[in-house]
């Protein structure tokens, strides 16, 4: 059994822009699913002129914030000891699903890069005809409409959710919904970072315009564009034209 690959096929437009959809699918769900965001500020304590440290931090799948407030008893003798809180968050729906968009984006690249560099040849060989309506270019092509599908939408979910996610970890929000700070008043906000969580926004629509642009590539490989041919060997059957009756010269 030969299995020798064609690599080839990774300078055509299929192969090749399947290689980005498989670097960009990566960044855009690993930017969301590896995101921590960390914020820091200080709760005045009572009866004494001195603070106490609040950490609050959040992540993946961004179902609930952690606040830590930092054991300083010597600072804040007279205050109550404060464990640890969870507040919730209301973005793990947003998350879960660009997160399960890309981890399905990139299993279907592999399992599409594997078919056309080692099976596609023997397909073709082992066929008497040329793309049928159930081969994998067909299932290649109809895939990919469903995930430019799932790219657009779970973009602008997530898009929608980070800018929640800002809202609800801004320092306005924390202070007036810690109970600590609302009771003792909090300061020195240090707000959290958001870069490789914007990030994932520009990759998810990244990935919706290149996935979208790979449909034209795809679809010339489709029978509804490359009409099907049959004879022997997979060879087209040229037909002839049709025939015209020349009208016969008048009698003299």
């Amino acid at each position: 059994m030969n299995m020798k690959p064609n690599v080839e096929i990774l300078k055509e437009p299929k192969g090749f822009i399947k290689g980005i959809e498989l670097v960009i699918t990566i960044f855009a769900f690993a930017t969301v699913a590896g995101f921590i965001g960390h914020a820091e500020f200080k709760l005045n304590c009572i009866g004494v002129s001195d603070t106490r440290k609040v950490s609050v931090d959040f992540y993946y799948p961004f179902s609930e914030m952690k606040v830590y407030v930092s054991d300083n008893k010597a600072g804040c003798r007279n205050d109550t000891e404060i464990e640890s809180h969870t507040m919730e968050l209301k973005y793990k729906s947003e998350a879960e699903y660009i997160v399960f968009t890309g981890v399905v984006s990139m299993l279907f690249v592999i399992v599409a890069l594997v078919y056309y560099t080692f099976f596609e040849d023997r397909a073709k060989e082992a066929t008497s005809t040329d793309v049928g309506y159930f081969s994998f270019p067909v299932l290649d092509f109809v895939f990919t409409v469903v995930l430019v599908i799932f790219w657009f939408t779970s973009s602008i979910a997530w898009a929608a959710a980070l800018s929640g996610l800002k809202d609800a970890t801004s320092e306005t929000t924390l202070f007036d919904t810690v109970a600590p700070c609302k009771a003792q008043g909090c300061q020195s906000f240090n707000g959290a970072r958001y870069g490789s969580a914007t990030v994932a926004v520009v990759f998810g629509f990244l990935n919706f315009f290149v996935w979208g642009g790979n449909l034209w590539f795809l679809f010339k490989e489709t029978p509804w564009h490359s009409p099907r041919t049959s004879g022997k060997g997979g060879e087209s059957v040229p037909q002839e034209p049709p025939r015209q009756d020349i009208p016969s010269a008048p009698e003299i």
